[in-house]
């Protein structure tokens, strides 16, 4: 397994190529052998000696990116991180590069890796400080008949997994027609005067092998009773634009993807206990930002943004794909997110909830996001929001 995913970050690193708005049916990607049940299965990584944990910056610490610019304290970090970016990510054991913060508030390079320490890696890049963030194995899977993973209802007096009157709120369980899983609906979007469900490729269009007009589901079929049944009226859009995935080589920016649906379909707030409507203005992510979400599986999470500008490896159930400048997030008590609330729209922690990124990975302490303004660029739309 890890000499396929060294492969694939080889292949990554060969060349940039851009993302293809996908409009008409596309071919399956070819599977790679997975050991996703045994990622699954693992526990909490345990920390090493030498390994420190990104923080938040104090109020008198640096300014962080603000629409994509970043303050000048972190420009010798993000060239560090770009000039070796190639040989870290090379490397058995890595997940993933970023910029972010050390223990005692100096901007540092983040490395993300499978099981804790990696032999040889520096303390430094370029004078820049090296920290250690073990993540386990990023994955991109729901919850699916005979596999592993999900669970559902976060705890909340809400549960996300459930069939909700129309028009459903956001963050509650969604599916595809033709697979028995689940994922979650990440927010309603508009272009020019229709109405869209915004979610991941990965949970409305099937992991590029989709064909346009599939129905999609609430709740995804994982969470109907019988389990893999489809209800009557359980349709609530149908599958019109997703974003091509790339297994193997080159890079990727986002995982999403839309259906077309109605206002009495889907609504624009979070369920009972959520944050309700998100902000129509976006937010870029910052180092130490707090932030919070609305899953299928662990319902309303809090989190904090512990690095950014971060180049990652997913493994999906087809493949495996690197995704660059993405988001990463760590959960504040618990785990931020787990399998089943890809779609997940993230937002500011605040009275605002300014969209930042929409969810689509995770590892064992973290979560990954795709930056929202991309997200949103890719797809043509507008969060339809207060």
């Amino acid at each position: 397994m890890d000499h396929l995913i060294r492969a694939a970050r080889r292949a990554a690193f060969s060349g940039h190529s851009e993302e293809a708005i996908l409009m008409r049916s596309t071919r399956r990607a070819t599977a790679l052998p997975l050991r996703i049940a045994l990622v699954l299965a693992l526990g909490v990584v345990a920390a090493c000696t030498d390994t420190t944990s990104p923080r938040a910056p104090s109020a008198a610490g640096p300014d962080f990116a603000r629409g994509g610019q970043q303050g000048p304290d972190f420009r010798a970090a993000l060239a560090a991180r770009s000039k070796h970016e190639h040989d870290i990510m090379t490397r058995a054991g890595v997940e993933g590069i970023g910029v972010g913060l050390s223990d005692n508030g100096t901007p540092a390079v983040v490395i993300m890796t499978a099981n804790g320490a990696i032999g040889g890696l520096p303390a430094k890049l370029d004078g820049v400080p090296v920290i250690l963030m073990p993540t386990g194995p990023f994955l991109a899977v729901l919850p699916r008949k005979g596999k592993p993973g999900g669970g559902s209802g976060g705890g909340g007096s809400v549960d996300p997994s459930g069939t909700f009157a129309r028009p459903v709120p956001l963050g509650v369980s969604i599916g595809n027609e033709n697979e028995c899983a689940a994922g979650t609906l990440g927010a309603r979007v508009t272009k020019g005067g229709s109405v869209y469900i915004l979610s991941n490729n990965h949970v409305l269009a099937r992991q590029n092998a989709a064909s346009l007009g599939e129905q999609i589901l609430q709740p995804g079929r994982y969470d109907t009773s019988p389990q893999c049944s489809i209800p009557t009226g359980s349709s609530i859009g149908t599958l019109s634009q997703f974003v091509t995935i790339k297994f193997g080589s080159g890079t990727n920016t986002v995982d999403a993807a839309l259906a077309s649906t109605t206002t009495s379909l889907v609504g624009n707030a979070t369920f009972t206990g959520g944050y309700g409507q998100p902000n129509h203005t976006t937010r870029s992510a910052t180092v130490g930002m707090a932030v919070q979400k609305c899953g299928r599986t662990t319902s309303c999470t809090h989190g904090q943004v512990a690095a950014i500008n971060a180049t990652v490896t997913v493994q999906y159930d087809v493949g495996v794909a690197t995704f660059v400048n993405q988001v990463v997030v760590g959960g504040k008590r618990g785990a931020f997110s787990k399998a089943g609330d890809s779609g997940s729209l993230i937002v500011t922690d605040d009275v605002n909830a300014n969209p930042v990124a929409l969810l689509f990975a995770g590892g064992q302490t973290t979560t990954i996001g795709n930056p929202i303004d991309a997200v949103l660029s890719a797809l043509g739309v507008t969060i339809d929001g207060k």
